[in-house]
């Protein structure tokens, strides 16, 4: 158990590979219990759930440009820099606020359950707390002194001709 704690990701073709993998791919307890006869919202609740671990292992284990490897990151941090972990924040803010308005939208009777409210209520849960841990995050990086160094690489301007 203790290998699987110290695995430390760096490049960002192997970032990505672990995100499609274990959080579009894997989330393979929802549809078991499903399959199972359990309430579609234990469903919702448990993917919820698997997603949110999933985004925090992969905090713990993803290090960026200029990190340093081998100590493990503190709890609260989940990106290398502040502007990354502000940016993924508002994304997730926004995700949490498009649940709300589907819950509005729902329960007002505007839209018919082709969504469910509890669905709805659970995603905008999720995309709040991802949405706070990445902001939280971002907040305390900006008030650290010892920032990693910013990425070196300049992509190149495309040409035509």
């Amino acid at each position: 158990m203790r290998r699987i704690l110290d695995l430390r990701i760096i490049h960002w073709g192997w970032k990505t590979v672990y995100v499609i993998v274990v959080a579009w791919l894997l989330p393979v307890p929802g549809p078991i219990a499903g399959a199972l006869g359990f309430d579609p919202l234990i469903m919702t609740v448990v993917n919820a759930i698997w997603l949110i671990a999933a985004v925090y292992y992969g905090s713990r284990i993803f290090r960026g440009r200029g990190e340093a490897v081998t100590p493990p990151r503190p709890r609260w941090q989940m990106t290398a820099r502040a502007k990354l972990s502000r940016r993924l924040g508002y994304l997730f803010f926004a995700l949490t606020l498009v649940n709300l308005l589907s819950v509005v939208l729902v329960t007002t009777g505007v839209v018919l359950e082709s969504t469910s409210l509890a669905v709805a209520i659970v995603g905008a849960l999720e995309c709040g707390a991802l949405a706070f841990l990445y902001l939280n995050s971002a907040i305390r990086l900006r008030r650290r002194r010892e920032a990693p160094t910013e990425p070196t690489f300049k992509p190149r301007r495309l040409s035509v001709g």
